[in-house]
């Protein structure tokens, strides 16, 4: 898949989630210069459920530190999202109820 992210706001919701990863995968690398298949370590597979693209499997495939990376992505916006409910912490991941943001290496 060669669609840019500007590009994809024209497509169904899971094909635009397809695009917008690959895109950004392949622009950011995490364990070669270049992405090659050689060094892919996961493999996510988006398949719509409507639409024009029904039944057709995306592939998008990830090196080991981008797998890490997404992981961590993922796993501090849930957290964000659980502590912004009131009856949690009210600490959002950002900026841990200071209001200044922070950086979440």
């Amino acid at each position: 898949m060669s669609t840019a992210p500007a590009d994809a706001v024209q497509l169904p919701p899971a094909t635009r989630l397809a695009a917008v990863l690959q895109e950004l995968m392949t622009e950011y690398p995490t364990d070669d210069a270049e992405f090659s298949t050689d060094a892919v370590s996961a493999v996510l597979t988006v398949t719509p459920l409507h639409g024009d693209d029904q039944g057709i499997a995306i592939d998008v495939p990830l090196q080991a530190g981008q797998v890490e990376w997404l992981t961590n992505l993922l796993s501090r916006e849930s957290a964000h999202c659980r502590n912004s409910h009131s009856d949690e912490s009210g600490q959002c991941g950002h900026c841990a109820g200071t209001g200044s943001a922070r950086s979440l290496r």
